[in-house]
């Protein structure tokens, strides 16, 4: 297994069992774990949300796992919760003064433009994608390592590739090899 940083990023429609209960699974893994988890959950409304980002919080820290929280920024701030992931019209929305408080922020890019405007705006990391053909983007082309490579040269932040990827170690040198700092894993991650 290659050292590349792993990210589960929660789908609960590729999920066999509730997310509570697959979040647990994750916080017990062993040579699979994740140094940290995106709560995705886009289906959900606030309350649900909220509740569900409660129950992982506390499976997550219990195991010494970073939680970030998808898209609220104010429920990460009431939970003290200082890990976010914003889509890019969001962070553009931040206001500047709350992104201070989160130690990492980071958002999803698909153009080297796109991921120097993020770093201007106070993003701390980014996740570029598509690399690999996926399910999930079945009907666009991958962006391929050279996007990846590209969006890694033009930044000064951490660079986590997303799409297709699995615990497959060849395509984690890959990865590394175009300048990833690491990877997000959602399918493989949500079926284990």
């Amino acid at each position: 297994m290659s050292e590349l940083p792993l990210i589960a990023v929660t789908d609960s429609a590729s999920c066999p069992r509730p997310l509570p209960k697959q979040i647990e699974r994750l916080a017990k893994l062993t040579e699979l774990r994740p140094q940290s988890v995106i709560l995705r959950a886009k289906s959900l409304d606030k309350a649900a949300y909220r509740t569900l980002a409660l129950q992982a919080q506390q499976s997550c820290e219990a195991a010494g796992i970073a939680l970030i929280l998808h898209s609220d920024w104010q429920l990460a701030r009431k939970l003290g919760i200082q890990n976010l992931h914003l889509p890019l019209a969001l962070l553009r929305q931040l206001p500047a003064c709350e992104r201070t408080y989160f130690i990492r922020l980071s958002t999803p890019v698909h153009s080297v433009e796109e991921a120097i405007e993020a770093q201007a705006l106070g993003a701390t990391m980014l996740i570029a994608g598509h690399i690999y053909t996926t399910q999930c983007k079945a009907s666009l082309a991958p962006r391929g390592l050279g996007f990846l490579q590209a969006v890694c040269n033009a930044v000064c932040l951490p660079v986590y590739a997303i799409g297709g990827i699995g615990f497959d170690a060849t395509q984690h040198a890959e990865l590394q090899a175009n300048g990833a700092r690491g990877a997000c894993v959602m399918s493989a991650y949500m079926r284990l």
